[in-house]
């Protein structure tokens, strides 16, 4: 038998074993199994992230999503979880040099929620995530509970698909750790326009490891900004008036190729 039909084999045995254990235990026990199961997967203690030790959290580690519980058509444009560095986090927050009291911050692919947890050290309206994965949902829950004093005092972390996510109409900062490929990035794209369209607002994109940049490049509604960090960073401002697609040359974003 060779490696590529046993491996074959195994994930279907792995989808059967699967699906028993969410017919005999429901929704929610599986969902709590899950959990525990990621926890396993995770980095063992003694490399345990600083941050992770610092404030008493679990955003540690690196999980393909074949392993994960996912409910969504979308399942196969995922990336595997892998948490982002909370120094870039904080440099992106800062750089944008925004009064963000005004601003709602939401992480797309939000994970186990540690830039939520590094969004909380700001003064935002509410701090965001939204996670396709129920199990790094739920840790993401546990995280935030763990918060001590936060700056932001409303913080949540939802399952739902970006695809099909309505965000809000409030000013808004959006991280993007390459959450996924391009078709859910175009869906993602065209509901931030249709609510721009219906209730114009400040919205700012901060795309880390912007695989499908070019994208956002072309929605016609997002100006893209020179700032020294390793991301490409997007603006939509009202005064702009840029919801009708427009050929403006976009500005190459400093530190990628």
């Amino acid at each position: 038998m060779s490696e590529e039909t046993s491996g074959r084999s195994q994930l279907r045995t792995l989808l059967r074993f699967g699906m028993q254990k969410l017919r005999q235990e429901g929704f929610a026990s599986f969902v709590k199994g899950g959990i525990e199961h990621v926890r396993r997967l995770s980095v063992p203690k003694q490399a345990q992230s600083a941050f992770d030790r610092r404030y008493g959290t679990d955003t540690a580690g690196t999980i393909p999503l074949w392993k994960l519980q996912i409910r969504s058509p979308h399942h196969a444009e995922g990336v595997r979880y892998q948490a982002s560095d909370p120094d870039f986090v904080r440099k992106a927050i800062e750089i944008l040099q925004i009064p963000l009291e005004r601003f709602v911050y939401i992480d797309v692919g939000s994970g186990k929620g540690l830039t939520l947890l590094v969004a909380s050290e700001y003064p935002f309206r509410r701090v965001l995530g939204i996670e396709f994965a129920a199990e790094l949902n739920a840790i993401a829950a546990e995280n935030i509970s763990r918060l001590i004093a936060p700056r932001c005092r409303d913080i949540s972390s939802v399952l739902a698909d970006a695809a099909s996510y309505r965000f809000p109409t409030e000013d808004t900062v959006l991280f993007l750790y390459n959450p996924f490929g391009k078709d859910v990035l175009k869906r993602m794209l065209d509901n931030l326009r249709s609510v721009l369209e219906q209730n114009d607002h400040e919205l700012y994109i901060v795309y880390s490891n912007p695989i499908f940049s070019q994208i956002l490049d072309q929605s016609g509604f997002l100006e893209r900004l020179d700032l020294p960090i390793g991301a490409a960073v997007y603006r939509h401002s009202p005064t702009h008036g840029v919801l009708q697609h427009d050929t403006r040359t976009h500005i190459h974003v400093v530190g990628e190729d």
